[in-house]
């Protein structure tokens, strides 16, 4: 609950929520503080191992695994010692940890993990210049990519890659907890390299911020589903950074939406929850349908009950993109 009301207020234009951004002002005043003068000391670490770094500005779901995702066969065709890092968020394990699909769960590494464990190899750690070391030492990777620690500066990034919700921009631009940045937007943009926008630009970031990323690669993307709804009757629920988008992509392929159900971003649901989410669908002749992240936080019993959005991210100029990351 608490979770949609800041979405609210980050991302709606009303009076309500400008008064509340305005109230907050304060304690962004003090992650302003706490997160430069933390920068300001902190040593940046260089690796031999080139790292490429995929992340965000902003709080909330921007597309970025599912984007990484699609490109990574392109990027393992050059690097095929490529290694996926992340920090495993809401996974117990906390130390450098190389992902097994065979004893792992959502748990232990969190529901990203599990993904790109499919299709890469994989360590989460919540300290990533920790694990870079071990990794460069136990794998000697082609490549190390990052799925977010854009704002972490110890490491030294070869490449700075941003991505961009295209409907949601940068939200009211203003500083956690007031707004969704997680660091001032025209210094975080300098940083970047490459920047992949997700949908169509409704919010003008490429206006509002051209001084900015005049010098850019600017890259335009879109959300593919693989499957048609075919005008089925769903019930929808989601526990992801942007639970609308989700909805609404659903609806786009055709899938009539009656009921929608949304929870906080990568929450761990209860056998009990969805045992009701099922039998609520079932009263109703709906199918009960989720992501392909939330499906990984489902007991194996269960999950064969539901079906999951396969979607894709098909981004303009695909070929371009891959050369610019790899240039190096």
């Amino acid at each position: 609950m608490l979770e949609n009301i800041f979405q609210k207020i980050w991302y709606d234009k009303n009076l309500f929520s400008k008064f509340f951004s305005i109230l907050l002002l304060p304690l962004s005043f003090l992650y302003f503080l706490a997160f430069y003068l933390k920068q300001s000391f902190t040593l940046e670490n260089k690796f031999s191992t080139q790292i490429v770094c995929f992340g965000n500005i902003n709080i909330g779901g921007t597309g970025k695994t599912s984007t990484l995702l699609s490109l990574l066969p392109e990027l393992i065709k050059s690097k095929p010692k490529l290694i996926i890092l992340l920090r495993g968020y809401k996974g117990t394990i906390k130390s450098t940890h190389k992902v097994d699909l065979k004893d792992d769960t959502s748990l232990t590494v969190g529901d990203e993990a599990l993904i790109y464990a499919n299709h890469v190899t994989t360590y989460i750690s919540s300290n990533r210049s920790v694990a870079i070391k071990e990794i460069i030492k136990k794998e000697s990777p082609d490549l190390i990519i990052l799925d977010d620690g854009y704002q972490d500066k110890k490491i030294k990034k070869d490449k700075n890659i941003i991505l961009i919700n295209g409907k949601r921009g940068l939200g009211n631009n203003l500083l956690l907890p007031s707004g969704p940045l997680r660091e001032i937007a025209s210094l975080a943009l300098k940083k970047s390299d490459i920047i992949i926008i997700i949908g169509n630009d409704q919010t003008n970031f490429k206006e509002k911020y051209k001084n900015q990323i005049r010098e850019k690669d600017i890259f335009d993307g879109k959300i593919v589903s693989l499957r048609n709804g075919s005008n089925k009757n769903v019930l929808a629920f989601s526990g992801i950074g942007n639970n609308e988008g989700f909805f609404k992509t659903l609806e786009t392929y055709n899938y009539n939406v009656v009921e929608k159900m949304s929870y906080p971003d990568h929450y761990q649901y209860s056998d009990k929850q969805i045992k009701r989410l099922i039998n609520t669908a079932e009263k109703n002749n709906l199918i009960p349908i989720t992501t392909e992240k939330d499906i990984k936080r489902i007991s194996t019993n269960l999950k064969k009950q539901i079906e999951y959005l396969e979607i894709k991210i098909e981004i303009n100029k695909k070929d371009d993109l891959i050369t610019k990351i790899l240039d190096f």
